[in-house]
């Protein structure tokens, strides 16, 4: 009798053994199937594909057929399905086009509406009836995939519900018990956490691609246009932004005539983004807006210093500025406020043509002062901003030296400006961290004809000279 009892007790402990075995197999299963949605939702790419990745992850481990439904403006639409082998390939079809059948329940998140899951865990004809469309089409349908158990569960992120999982087992013949229902609850909470991520992840995409193209027209707006013909000299120019092509950057330089002359400007703003682009459309309008008026370049520095006090925040903005008079026999004025010192370039010579002001938008009992430069031919101004000369390389920083050794002996505007950008962008590799500018004038002689050198290129650089197609 002993012998008996022990038997069964050892039988009955083996059985619960196994069963415990089999319930910590699922259970490991489980997690692991958890493990794999979150590394899906840390990893959220876009919606399509997140979705796609969820679909892999549950079909076949956990269901024959899944189908996710996402919730936009109280509708529901079909966003995912995904059949196992062993089914009829037309049902994945069928499925991704067949209207959602989600509880009204979970589409309304109404207060104190249930979000329990919908579980069938014997599916009759009765409950296909229950979720088929009509009593023709739809339901034959439904029975002809042979579901034997489905669970839908809401998907809830941030408090409202963005969408229901239905999870059917078939052709495999399994089927779903009471703890996969629970289960499937606590699945949905992952799956809808990684749809709620890469969902956020498009908005930040369609948000980032809207400032790109914003900042894009912004930077074609304020880009300076090729310089015109000036009667008696000789121009050229470029500016290249750091960074993104559709980056703002705050450099800027301008040419326009005036009372008696011309005038020619190069500047440098504070700051980067839309901010910078804000104040670089600001400085450059005001300067030719007081210049026309007026002539005098000094009204002009004066005129944007009070605009610039007169902003909520802190700008500040360098400006050199050159005034030619009506031929190229008078003296050029310069006026600087807190820029890079033009420079004189006379053959090998290289030297200040004019010492530099108080920067603008800081003070408001500031004053400027001009200084004159009668240029010979073969003598030239070129004015950069410190984008050139605080760019760093691999061998450290561009630097006031190497600046002048390139500019030294460049026997043109043109050759000047592109001889510094072909160095600049050898020093840095291509790599700006600041915006760049330069300007660089020249009386013509007489006997000058055009510039053979090629064209800058466009649309950052801009020449003029004669015979060079920008008057």
């Amino acid at each position: 009798m002993d012998l008996i009892v022990i038997s069964a007790l050892i039988v009955a402990l083996v059985g619960v053994a196994s069963l415990l075995a089999i319930s910590l197999t699922r259970t490991r299963r489980r997690f692991k199937l958890l493990g794999r949605i979150a590394r899906v939702s840390d990893e959220a790419g876009s919606l399509p594909d997140t979705l796609d990745a969820i679909c892999e992850i549950l079909v076949p481990e956990l269901a024959d057929f899944c189908m996710i439904d996402v919730v936009t403006d109280g509708r529901v639409r079909r966003a995912a399905t995904r059949v196992s082998p062993g089914g009829d390939p037309e049902h994945e079809r069928l499925l991704a086009e067949r209207k959602p059948s989600t509880p009204e329940r979970m589409v309304e998140d109404a207060p104190g509406a249930s979000l329990e899951p919908r579980f069938f865990e014997r599916m009759t004809e009765a409950d296909l009836r229950e979720i088929a469309h009509d009593e023709g089409e739809d339901l034959e349908f439904l029975k002809g995939l042979g579901v034997r158990s489905a669970i839908t569960v809401a998907l809830r992120a941030r408090g409202q519900v963005t969408g229901a999982l239905t999870l059917g087992v078939a052709w495999s013949g399994r089927r779903y018990r009471r703890d996969d229902s629970q289960f499937a609850w606590i699945l949905a909470g992952r799956v809808a956490l990684a749809l709620d991520n890469a969902g956020l992840s498009s908005d930040l995409e369609r948000a980032e691609r809207a400032r790109a193209e914003i900042a894009e027209t912004l930077q074609r707006g304020l880009l300076p246009p090729p310089l015109p013909h000036i009667p008696g000299w000789s121009a050229a120019a470029v500016y290249r932004p750091a960074g993104a092509e559709n980056e703002i950057g705050g450099d800027f330089y301008d040419a326009f005539p005036v009372a008696g002359g011309w005038m020619l400007v190069i500047g440098d703003v504070t700051g980067r983004g839309a901010r910078a682009a804000s104040i670089t459309a600001q400085a450059r309008y005001t300067l030719r807006a007081a210049a026309l008026l007026t002539g005098d370049p000094l009204v002009a520095l004066a005129t944007l210093n009070r605009a610039l006090l007169a902003r909520s925040d802190s700008a500040l903005c360098s400006v050199a500025a050159i005034t030619l008079g009506e031929n190229s026999e008078e003296p050029v004025r310069l006026a600087v406020a807190g820029h890079p010192p033009p420079l004189l370039v006379a053959g090998g010579d290289v030297t200040e043509a004019a010492g530099a002001g108080p920067v603008l938008g800081a003070f408001a009992d500031s004053d400027w002062t001009i200084e004159r430069r009668q240029l010979a031919p073969g003598q030239q101004v070129v004015i950069v901003t410190d984008g050139i000369t605080e760019a760093t390389g691999p061998g450290g920083r561009f630097g006031e030296e190497r600046l002048r050794a390139e500019l030294a002996g460049a026997p043109s505007p043109v050759l000047a400006v592109q001889r510094l950008e072909g160095a600049l962008h050898s020093f840095t590799e291509g790599r700006l961290d600041d915006d760049a500018a330069i300007l660089a004038l020249a009386p013509t002689s007489p006997c000058q004809g055009s510039d053979l050198s090629p064209p800058p290129r466009q649309p950052v650089v801009a020449a003029s000279a004669p015979g060079v197609g920008h008057g």
